[in-house]
């Protein structure tokens, strides 16, 4: 059994703020530039260096997915971390993932034993 995350109340202000900058400041950025300079976009995927980094953000998308699966650290399945991430951006998907942590498995409401 894994011990639950518990967050103080400023750890879980940094996270919720980053979540918002995340799906805000990005995704507005993102957005703007898409609709007011869509060449832009063209531009950034014929660029090598653009390119690279957004295959590394893919794959670190790909692997925290897995990460935090196998830790344990959300209840979010890795389908909806990559889902967050591509509709948010990474900054906006981490945030979320770890402030939903796992249940705890119920003992069906008694208390343990010993």
């Amino acid at each position: 059994m894994r011990h639950p995350i518990q967050y103080t109340p400023t750890e879980r202000f940094g996270l919720v703020a980053l979540g918002a900058a995340g799906f805000l400041a990005v995704n507005g950025a993102f957005v703007h530039g898409l609709l007011f300079r869509p060449d832009a976009l063209v531009d950034a995927m014929a660029n090598p260096v653009a390119a690279a980094f957004m295959v590394e953000a893919l794959m670190l998308v790909g692997l925290l997915a897995y990460l935090f699966r196998r830790w344990g650290v959300s209840r979010l399945g890795w389908g909806w971390f990559v889902v967050l991430a591509l509709v948010g951006s990474l900054a906006f998907a981490v945030p979320v993932a770890l402030l939903l942590p796992r249940r705890r498995p119920s003992g069906g409401g008694r208390p343990p034993a010993g």
